[in-house]
């Protein structure tokens, strides 16, 4: 596993999710597409090695010469393989000509694999992967600069993607134990033999720590880079869109994992007719919201990193660092926040800790939930106590519900937090 600068070799960016059917693909070609066209010399891998289709996006048949043919050594190098779309500056290497007994790759080939990506001619490498949370698929996320998340707003999807989250950095963890000399440690820590509560990330670090105190400081100055773009894909409407924010409060608050929240695509009739005719959305309806809305995401995430507070903010090994104290930390406002700003954090972070909120689905976490309720009205009511009375009579009792300030806009995909 790689670890190394991307300034010399190309940006990779993969495209996940664990579940099938979330449309991987289509933001794949999306990104790919926008950044192109952005003057970026970009490669798309189509990296479903059972079940490409990468190519189809663009209206190209199955190319000649596929992923497949380089990792069976049936061509020396990986530029080889990658064919033009048709769109200048963007090349794909398809799996297309892959069996299903690719799926399972030899260790060594996966090395040369990984290894090759970040030797590719390329500015930015754009890898779509295959569903699921198999090794290839977690090891293609793990060299990834930037690892992307498509969701669904629907319950299957979401319990998927905090799995897969989940899952990957467990195995960016063992990856780090055998990079930095400390796998033993690491090992009996993920197999249970030194774990005393086996769940969280911070919960691993706290006993990687009382296990092996080198260890867990080496692992932690590694892990500022691990930091999930989420996109939320089909929103059919405000609350679709809102999903992301509250997955990302979900993740820093109750898994004590960072996640990024890089924008939401509409749902969309006009794209399932793109498809259908092999042509890009972004290539037919160039100004289209929906078209709009991949770009915005696409930059989002591409200028976003992993802060340099990251290691102390999620990863100082203690739950103290992942639940807030501080009554504005814990609203998600700054100092002097106007009170109309204020309110709307509070109902936002209402209707995320309500009950039955879609964002906590598969989640052990009843009585945190309940106490994070708790902690917010009283941050609200700490807060509104310093704020003009004229602003506290515009807000009296619990405020307006958010559906009743939210159901007389009509709505698009908002920018990410």
């Amino acid at each position: 596993m790689h670890f190394d600068d991307a300034s010399t070799r190309p940006q990779v960016w993969a495209i996940g999710g664990g579940k099938g059917g979330t449309g991987k693909s289509l933001v794949a070609a999306s990104f790919g597409i926008h950044l192109s066209q952005m003057g970026r010399r970009v490669v798309l891998i189509d990296g479903d090695l059972g079940a490409a289709n990468l190519h189809t996006f663009f209206g190209i048949d199955p190319p000649g010469i596929s992923l497949g043919d380089f990792i069976e050594r049936r061509v020396a190098t990986l530029d080889e393989a990658a064919v033009p779309t048709g769109i200048p500056r963007l090349r794909l290497i398809s799996g297309a000509r892959n069996g299903l007994e690719a799926e399972s790759l030899k260790y060594f080939q996966k090395t040369r694999l990984l290894r090759v990506i970040l030797d590719l001619a390329a500015d930015v490498v754009i890898v779509d992967l295959g569903a699921g949370t198999s090794l290839n698929v977690l090891d293609l996320f793990g060299i990834a600069d930037r690892g992307v998340v498509v969701v669904l707003p629907e319950p299957t999807s979401i319990e998927n993607a905090y799995r897969f989250m989940l899952a990957a950095l467990r195995r960016r963890l063992r990856c780090l134990g055998r990079a930095l000399g400390f796998q033993s440690a690491i090992e009996a820590v993920l197999d249970g033999s030194a774990r005393s509560r086996p769940d969280r990330p911070h919960e691993i670090l706290e006993d990687l720590a009382r296990f092996d105190v080198l260890a867990a400081d080496a692992v932690r100055s590694h892990l500022g880079g691990y930091l999930p773009h989420l996109v939320i894909n089909q929103a059919r409407g405000h609350d679709d869109a809102q999903l992301g924010d509250s997955m990302r409060l979900v993740c820093d608050r109750f898994l004590g994992l960072p996640i990024h929240y890089a924008g939401a695509i509409p749902y969309d009739p006009v794209l399932v007719r793109t498809i259908k005719s092999r042509s890009p959305a972004l290539m037919q309806y160039p100004r289209s919201g929906t078209s709009e809305s991949f770009r915005a995401a696409a930059e989002e995430i591409g200028l976003t990193r992993g802060g340099p507070d990251t290691p102390e903010r999620w990863w100082g090994g203690s739950v103290e660092t992942v639940l807030p104290r501080d009554p504005h930390r814990i609203l998600d406002v700054p100092r002097g926040a106007p009170h109309r700003e204020i309110l709307s954090s509070y109902l936002r972070l209402r209707s995320t800790l309500r009950t039955g909120s879609m964002a906590f689905v598969s989640l052990d976490c009843e009585a945190e939930r309940r106490a994070a309720i708790a902690e917010v009205e009283h941050a609200f009511r700490s807060i509104s106590r310093n704020t003009s009375a004229g602003a506290l009579r515009s807000a009296p009792g619990d405020g307006p519900s958010p559906r009743r300030e939210t159901a007389t806009r009509s709505w698009s995909p908002p920018r990410p937090r």
